[in-house]
């Protein structure tokens, strides 16, 4: 199955934007095949997208991610022998990402089994609904000002189990993970740069996935139009995800990422309509 350009533009844009949002990708990409009146989704186009995503994940986390490998780097160098100090802050930063990913990981190992709640609209829009509630909770919750300084296993590992809430079609990682980190009162702005690097993980999963997927049921012929189509929309979904990192930072710097609350239940009820009358 083979979308045209215009349809290959609108799944890019719109999945580039769910996966970096609170929001939930799966839902957006089912409700769009429900829109096009398609019943799957082409998985080589699904791929380029992932991968797109991924890249603008790495790029806007680049700083960090290097700053953490010169640090563990730096670590195997005997004390002795190093000619500068030990970025301790940068080691326990990867410390909590590691813990934070393990959880990530083995949830997507429920991957197609989660993904097969789709086909329920009904529990769908539940799902979309209770998201709804994980972000708006935090809002009235204080503001903290923890970090990897002060943040314990357990809490980087709650933080993990929100983002592998991501297999859950209503559910996002993203939302899920950030409404964890504000109840274990993580700084805002510090916690979405965790999450970043989180959500890195939880696309490098879907990007394995769809791998699987295309080894095990073998690739379809494949026009140079429709290969050029890929490329751009692996392009528009880089853009799309980079905007909404600026967005997501913006908004953690501001008040919250409350207003995605409101999101969540206008697009569960549209999805509760749309069961009823299609």
């Amino acid at each position: 199955m083979v979308f045209d350009w215009l349809q290959s533009i609108a799944y890019a844009v719109i999945s580039g934007f769910a996966e970096v949002l609170p929001i939930s990708a799966q839902v957006h990409r089912l409700l769009l095949l429900k829109m096009f009146g398609m019943g799957a989704e082409p998985r080589m186009l699904r791929l380029f997208v992932h991968v797109g995503v991924l890249l603008a994940l790495y790029y806007a986390c680049q700083s960090n991610i290097i700053r953490m490998i010169r640090a563990r780097k730096l670590a195997r160098i005997p004390k002795k022998k190093r000619k500068r100090p030990l970025d301790t802050r940068s080691l326990m930063e990867f410390s909590l990402w590691r813990t934070m990913v393990v959880p990530v990981i083995v949830l997507f190992f429920l991957y197609d089994k989660a993904a097969a709640l789709g086909d329920n609209k009904i529990l769908m829009a539940t799902f979309l609904f209770l998201n709804g509630l994980i972000l708006y909770i935090p809002q009235f919750l204080p503001t903290g000002n923890k970090d990897c300084r002060t943040l314990s296993r357990v809490e980087g590992i709650l933080m993990g189990l929100g983002g592998g809430c991501a297999v859950i079609p209503g559910f996002s990682g993203v939302g899920a993970s950030l409404s964890i980190a504000s109840v274990c009162g993580v700084d805002r702005t510090y916690g979405l740069g965790m999450v970043l690097l989180m959500d890195m993980g939880i696309v490098f999963c879907r990007i394995v996935w769809d791998f699987i997927y295309l080894f095990k049921m073998g690739l379809d012929p494949m026009g140079f139009l429709v290969f050029v189509s890929y490329i751009v929309s692996a392009g528009l979904a880089f853009a799309a995800a980079m905007l909404g990192i600026k967005l997501m930072r913006r908004l953690a710097a501001g008040k919250g990422y409350g207003i995605f609350a409101y999101y969540c239940w206008g697009l569960a009820l549209f999805t509760f309509v749309l069961n009823l009358v299609v």
